[in-house]
């Protein structure tokens, strides 16, 4: 299966992403992170409600965000890192 991600904000200022999967019609939050062997983007499934809550308060995104970041919400992750050894956000 190939996935069509189409951001609907983008915070450059947090390095974070919102947007909606087409092809599955899942929405998102995304930030970068990097490891030792390479740099890649985390996903963390969003429902609907959820991100509209987002797109309208940034401080309750940015508090979702932070525990993401702290991998408070590994159950939410969209794709899990092939590699053992997973990143850290930058």
């Amino acid at each position: 299966m190939s996935y069509d991600f189409k951001d609907v904000k983008i915070n450059r200022e947090f390095r974070y992403s919102l947007g909606k999967e087409i092809t599955t019609g899942k929405c998102y939050l995304s930030f970068p992170v990097r490891n030792s062997y390479v740099d890649y983007i985390e996903y963390y499934e969003l429902s609907l409600e959820q991100l509209n809550i987002f797109m309208k308060n940034e401080e309750e995104l940015l508090d979702f965000l932070d525990k993401c970041k702290r991998r408070k919400k590994d159950e939410l992750m969209a794709f899990f890192p092939i590699a053992p050894i997973r990143g850290y956000p930058t």
